[in-house]
């Protein structure tokens, strides 16, 4: 799914298209320029305790799939 049909807040699945990675669950936060920003559940307080798991993808990327989770 195109990023431009997410909508900021939304709950989405970020899947690897070769199923080589686990997926992971998130919400949309929006586009900056060509990356999509996500909230990832799995990386929230990786790194410190305020850790949000904020993590962009390059919408050029072909290699991830991002579905809506009720669509799931």
């Amino acid at each position: 799914m195109k990023t431009s049909h997410l909508k900021p807040g939304q709950r989405v699945v970020i899947t690897s298209r070769s199923n080589s990675r686990p997926p992971h669950h998130g919400v949309f936060l929006g586009r900056e320029g060509r990356m999509a920003v996500f909230n990832i559940d799995e990386f929230v307080r990786q790194r410190s305790a305020d850790d949000e798991g904020k993590t962009t993808y390059q919408l050029s990327n072909r290699d991830f799939v991002v579905t809506p989770e009720e669509k799931r």
